[in-house]
């Protein structure tokens, strides 16, 4: 420990009594808490990413082009996927907590709806701007990719480039089957 010139201990506080240690142990938990919501919106986006695309893959092409109620299903889809993942957060962390709500959950809500919400209206747009057919072939390969990059960077911390670009491959192939499924289906 070390002293100031008034005598007093530069690893405390007087004024409060809080401990240098305490201060670097809360610094150190406030870069987690930081990982974890960066986590948590991440994981909310890929969440609404995925299931909007197996949405939009099952959703038949109408005969004709009826952008606007396209656009607000897509949106709306995706906006209860976020709604409804809210509730059931809210619901599972209520019931673990004794029925609180604490402010990290309170923190995770807010994160996992900064994830979930721009997806649904990146996804949304094209829908609108290009029409229903055009505008999900679209929203698909945009979400399709925010799925791959992501997929690659992960794999990319303990693989090798060329294993990573594989395992990407595999992800879009087993995605790609399904199009293909939905394509001989007429949908």
């Amino acid at each position: 420990m070390t002293s100031d010139p008034s005598g007093a201990d530069a690893d405390a506080d007087a004024s409060t009594g809080v401990d240098a240690t305490d201060l670097a142990g809360t610094a150190a938990a406030s870069g987690t808490d930081r990982r974890e919501l960066v986590r948590e919106a991440l994981t909310m986006a890929l969440y609404v990413s995925l299931s909007l695309l197996a949405v939009l893959l099952a959703m038949p092409v109408a005969a004709q082009d009826n952008r606007w109620q396209a656009g607000l299903i897509v949106l709306a889809t995706a906006l209860g996927l976020v709604l409804a993942h809210h509730i059931a957060f809210r619901l599972s962390t209520r019931l673990v907590n004794g029925g609180l709500l604490t402010p990290e959950s309170i923190h995770a809500l807010k994160a996992q709806a900064l994830g979930g919400l721009p997806v649904a209206v990146i996804a949304a747009l094209p829908v609108f701007v290009l029409g229903e057919e055009p505008g999900e072939t679209v929203s698909e390969l945009i979400l399709l990719a925010f799925v791959a990059l992501v997929g690659y960077r992960s794999a990319r911390f303990t693989s090798g480039k060329a294993r990573s670009f594989l395992y990407v491959c595999g992800l879009v192939a087993v995605v790609a089957a399904v199009l293909l499924v939905k394509f001989v289906a007429g949908h």
